[in-house]
């Protein structure tokens, strides 16, 4: 009997908490599964906001990629470009300096004919001097010495 009593005291215990903890039950379990609702919720906000970020960095991983081909691509035409300029700079030294050459060698061409016409004109009129030295009396000498003094002035005027 006692555990009669026992029993139908727990059931009117368990009545009583039932009855007067019901909302309190009801509603600590609600807010419960209110949380994790906002729990579920704020991971997939989370997970939207990871995928996209990931998105976002892949495109801009993707953008480095093709930016810094890019530049790979701009540095090796500039290099081409700055070959091609000093190849021609040099191809322009080359030609003037080829034509500074040939110059020099036609004006030390030109002093050589004119040193050696010079020499052979020396040459030709010391031999001329002495042939009419030789050949000629002092008279004679004397009326070509007046005839080149009458000329002097018609050939410096």
């Amino acid at each position: 009997m006692e555990t009669y009593i026992v029993a139908l005291a727990l059931l009117i215990f368990l009545g009583l908490v039932w009855w007067k903890g019901r909302g309190a039950i009801i509603g600590g379990i609600d807010g419960k599964i209110a949380q994790i609702r906002a729990e579920i919720e704020e991971a997939g906000r989370l997970r939207e906001e990871a995928e996209r970020l990931f998105a976002e960095k892949s495109k801009l991983a993707e953008g480095a990629d093709d930016a810094a081909q890019a530049i790979v691509t701009q540095a090796r035409e500039e290099a081409e470009r700055g070959q091609r300029n000093a190849i021609a700079a040099f191809e322009a030294t080359a030609d003037r300096r080829r034509e500074q050459a040939v110059a020099k060698i036609a004006q030390a061409e030109a002093e050589a004919v004119r040193a050696v016409r010079l020499e052979s004109t020396a040459v030709a009129l010391a031999a001329a001097r002495q042939i009419i030295m030789d050949d000629m009396t002092d008279a004679q000498r004397a009326v070509l010495v007046d005839a080149a003094i009458e000329e002097l002035p018609g050939r410096l005027g």
